[in-house]
């Protein structure tokens, strides 16, 4: 399934025209198929409140308030603008509301918003056509905030179509006030501005729709990730042994945090690798031993480039970073790994090291997958957090392509980027997730996979996905407060078959 930008959408909206369906008849469809999912969260007795807007999004709106009339709901249609400021497919919906003798409000000054409330203390649902996805930074006319405002006041359900009226559709920030919506109806693609930023708090559940239009009517590596896209966990041939399934090396863990690199072992070894091998400081070896899994190896080594241990392990993939900490300098480790052939999962405070360094990843060729979270890319391509949140599917795309090496983004829809231009939004996770440890035990998982002769883009994929379905599996059980890094990898053991 793919993401698409407002843009891209538009693009396909047009070649679908072209190619000979009515702009009108996309319209309709778009409206029965939100009706439907509507319809089931009404009761005979609902009073619904449809709220449209001067362009095709709002045209939508017109077509669910006359289907749900015609099925025999209470239904208070409002017109943001007058006729003279609607598109031409929404001015053929408002003449079949006319042929019907539906009313419809329009909402002008005051008075008219002062009715709205009044009709908002009766209602049980509201849906918001009012802006589409196309909504541009611009300043919003002060009516607009005054209905924001009494939507967002409303106790009960609220639908968005499409995307919250207010949120941007390609980067989900808002223009300085928008619709808080209970569901979302995603009419036949995620847009970007969903996803991203405050775009999942606004649109809260999202449900899609199919129109009919082809995504693959124009150039668009942006997806969805769904289970089936994915190449693991594959079946396993019975004469085997440990060595087959990846012997994985992570580098972790310093004073004070030993647990990090406990917790990407457990993670590795959770997700399918054959051995684990945990090389920590000297210093903190005995409380690392006594606390790692039974089944993984813990040895230590000096923090410069001629350990013979790690030189020599039997391993096919490296994972550095968890909990080493900024006091030592790894950027010498890590300047020998980008000299090797072996995959490499670089995380946490691996990708501090990896900054003083980084244009050596142009002259590698070594695998490499990075898994950083907002702060932390924007340490390593020295660009402002602000600035990247107001692109971060262009900067994610342009760093891995340009350094050849995976990024993994982290977010509540953590982005994967691939070295050809690949995007993959994940679709699992909750904000309970957010919790110390969460990214160790991912950053072990990826490794845990590339070890099973998996490609290290797949491996990321893979990983971010069961890593987010696991914590959802927890959530679903118990809760997302409780939730902690071992509650992940305890119930991998559900979702990972």
């Amino acid at each position: 399934m793919k993401v698409v930008t407002p843009k891209e959408m538009a693009v396909m909206d047009r070649h679908t025209i072209a190619a000979g369906t009515p702009g009108v008849e996309l319209m309709e469809r778009a409206g029965h198929g939100c009706a439907e999912i509507i319809k089931t969260e009404l009761d005979a007795d609902a009073q619904v409140i449809v709220l449209c807007g001067p362009g095709n999004n709002g045209g939508d709106g017109l077509v669910i308030g006359r289907l749900l009339i015609e099925e025999g709901f209470a239904v208070h249609l409002f017109l943001t603008e007058t006729e003279a400021k609607l598109s031409e497919d929404s001015l053929i919906c408002l003449k079949q509301l006319d042929d019907k003798n539906i009313p419809i409000r329009l909402i002008q000054n005051n008075s008219d918003l002062e009715d709205l409330s009044l009709i908002l203390k009766r209602a049980t649902l509201v849906v918001d056509a009012i802006f589409g996805t196309g909504l541009a930074e611009k300043e919003m006319p002060e009516k607009y905030h005054k209905i924001f405002d009494l939507i967002n006041g409303f106790e009960k359900k609220i639908v968005a179509i499409d995307i919250p009226s207010g949120l941007r559709g390609d980067i989900g920030l808002t223009i300085g006030n928008a619709i808080f919506a209970d569901k979302t109806i995603v009419i036949q693609n995620y847009k970007t501005g969903c996803l991203l930023n405050d775009g999942p708090d606004y649109a809260g559940e999202t449900v899609l729709i199919d129109i009919g239009i082809d995504e693959n009517s124009i150039p668009n590596e942006k997806y969805y990730t769904q289970e089936n896209d994915l190449k693991f966990p594959q079946k396993r041939k019975k004469n085997t042994h440990k060595y087959d399934y990846g012997s994985v090396v992570v580098i972790a863990g310093s004073k004070g945090m030993s647990g990090a690199g406990i917790l990407s072992v457990e993670g590795a070894l959770k997700s399918g690798g054959g051995l684990v091998t945990c090389y920590v400081p000297h210093d903190i070896y005995i409380p690392v031993v006594a606390r790692a899994p039974a089944e993984a190896l813990v040895k230590t080594y000096d923090c410069n480039i001629t350990s013979e241990d790690i030189k020599n392990d039997r391993k096919k993939v490296i994972l550095i970073g968890p909990g080493i900490g900024r006091a030592k300098n790894y950027s010498f480790i890590l300047e020998h790994l980008l000299e090797g052939s072996l995959p490499v999962v670089i995380d946490a405070d691996g990708l501090h090291h990896l900054a003083v360094i980084v244009d050596t990843l142009k002259e590698s060729r070594t695998p490499v997958v990075i898994t950083p979270h907002f702060a932390e890319f924007s340490k390593l391509i020295d660009v402002p957090r602000e600035e990247i949140l107001k692109d971060p599917v262009g900067y994610g795309q342009k760093f891995a392509m340009e350094y050849h090496v995976v990024v993994v983004l982290k977010g509540y829809r953590t982005m994967v980027f691939g070295t050809n231009g690949e995007i993959w939004f994940n679709s699992t996770g909750n904000p309970g997730m957010a919790t110390g440890g969460s990214g160790d035990v991912l950053a072990g998982m990826i490794a845990g996979i590339a070890g099973q002769n998996v490609d290290l883009f797949e491996a990321a994929r893979a990983g971010v996905f069961y890593h987010g379905k696991a914590g959802d599996y927890y959530a679903k059980h118990y809760g997302q407060s409780t939730l902690t890094a071992h509650s992940i990898i305890e119930s991998l053991k559900y979702v990972l078959k």
